[in-house]
C-alpha cells in the first residue's frame, strides 16, 4: 500500500496569506500610533529641557535670556552684529553643552555670512543636538554645507516666541523674546516681573516644521491655500487683510524653505523666533512684507503642536485653538485672561 501525503491547496494558501495581510493591516496603525506617541513624548521632554535651561539662565542672570541683538549690544567693546546669536546658543551651558558653549566665539564680528559661515564658529554651527530636534519631524532643514567646507549646518525644530506681528507694534517684540541693542525700540531687559500676564499663560518656545532642503514638498514651508480665511482681532485684523491680499494676488515671491537652518543665529524661522500671527500648522507665505510674522508654529504631530510655557510646563495646543487665545498666550503684558479649557 502507498501512503498518500496531503499538502495545502493553492486556495488554502491564499486564504492564509489573506488572513495574515488583514492582521498586519489592523495592527500596523496601532504600531505607528504607539511610535508617534513615543516621539511626541520625546518632543515634550526636549521642550521641558529647554524650559529648565531658561529658568537656570534666569537664576544665574536675573533676566530672561536675550534672543539676539539689533545693531550693537551696548556691551563694552562690542561691535556691530557681534551678538546676533540665538537664544539657544546662550542656553548651551544650561543644556549640559558646556564644551560647545566654550567653543563658540561670541565676539566674532562681521556680516551675516562671516558670522555663521566662517571658520570662527563652524564647529558649533555644524553640530546637531538631539535636544533641539523633534523626532517626528523628518525634514532635513536647509542643509547646504557651511561655506568653503563640506560640513552641513546644524538644524533645529524649536523656536522662541516673539509675540504677535511686529508690523503693528513699532517693531517691538511683545512676547518674551527680547533683543540686546542700542537701536530704537530694542534693548529692553526683560525679567519675569515684566510678565504680568503670568508665566503659566505665556508661550516661550514652540516647534515649527523644518524646511525640506529646497524641495518645497507638501508639509514643508509652502504658502497657505488662497481660499483660507482666518479672522483677526484688534490690530491683527490689518495684518490678516494684508496677508489675504497677498494670497489672492497670486504674486508671492517664493516658497520659503529655510526653516530650521542655522540654530546658532537669531534670524526668525532659522535659529531664532516664530510668531503667533498665523494659527498653528497653517502654512507660511513669504511675500509682500519684510516682516517675520509669517513664521508660525507647526509640527507633524496629529492635531496640534507642543508649546513650552514660561513656567516650564509643556502643553499640546490643538490646531483648532481660537485666534484670541493664540494671541493671548503670545504676549507678556496685554492683560488677557486665558481660559485653560480654550488651550
Amino acid at each position: 500500500m502507498t501512503r498518500r501525503h496531503r499538502g495545502f491547496t493553492l486556495i488554502e494558501l491564499l486564504v492564509v496569506i489573506a488572513i495574515i495581510a488583514v492582521l498586519i493591516a489592523l495592527l500596523l496603525p496601532a504600531v505607528q500610533a504607539a511610535r508617534e506617541a513615543a516621539r511626541r513624548s520625546q518632543c515634550t521632554n526636549n521642550l521641558k529641557q529647554l524650559g529648565l535651561a531658561v529658568h537656570n539662565y534666569i537664576s544665574a542672570n536675573e533676566e530672561i535670556p536675550p534672543a539676539g541683538a539689533n545693531g550693537t549690544s551696548g556691551l563694552p567693546g562690542d561691535t556691530a552684529q557681534t551678538q546676533t546669536y540665538s537664544m539657544k546658543v546662550r542656553l548651551l551651558p544650561f543644556l549640559e553643552q558646556q564644551a560647545l558653549a566654550n567653543a563658540f566665539n561670541y565676539g566674532f564680528a562681521g556680516t551675516y555670512n562671516s558670522l555663521f559661515h566662517s571658520t570662527g564658529n563652524q564647529t558649533v554651527t555644524g553640530t546637531n543636538l538631539a535636544t533641539l530636534n523633534c523626532p517626528s519631524d523628518y525634514n532635513p532643514g536647509h542643509i547646504s554645507s557651511i561655506a568653503n567646507t563640506t560640513r552641513p549646518m546644524g538644524v533645529s525644530s524649536y523656536f522662541n516666541n516673539e509675540g504677535t506681528s511686529r508690523q503693528y507694534t513699532q517693531s517691538n517684540s511683545n512676547g518674551p523674546s527680547w533683543y540686546l541693542g542700542n537701536n530704537g525700540n530694542v534693548g529692553r531687559q526683560l525679567t519675569l516681573a515684566a510678565v504680568t500676564d503670568g508665566t503659566s499663560g505665556t508661550a516661550m518656545f514652540s516647534e515649527i516644521i523644518k524646511g525640506n532642503n529646497g524641495a518645497n514638498k507638501v508639509g514643508s514651508v509652502t504658502v497657505v491655500d488662497a481660499t483660507s480665511t482666518i479672522p483677526g482681532v484688534g490690530s491683527q485684523g490689518s495684518d490678516y487683510k494684508d496677508y489675504q491680499a497677498c494670497l489672492n494676488s497670486k504674486t508671492y515671491a517664493s516658497m520659503w524653505d529655510f526653516k530650521g537652518e542655522y540654530w546658532t543665529t537669531m534670524d526668525a524661522g532659522r535659529g531664532g523666533a516664530y510668531s503667533h500671527t498665523m494659527l498653528p500648522n497653517t502654512k507660511s507665505c513669504n511675500c509682500c512684507t519684510a516682516w517675520d510674522n509669517r513664521i508660525n508654529a507647526g509640527s507633524y504631530h496629529s492635531g496640534g503642536v507642543n508649546v513650552l510655557f514660561l513656567d516650564g510646563s509643556v502643553k499640546f495646543i490643538k490646531n483648532s485653538i481660537n485666534n484670541v487665545s493664540w494671541y493671548g498666550i503670545a504676549t507678556i503684558n496685554n492683560g488677557e485672561v486665558i481660559d485653560a479649557n480654550s488651550l
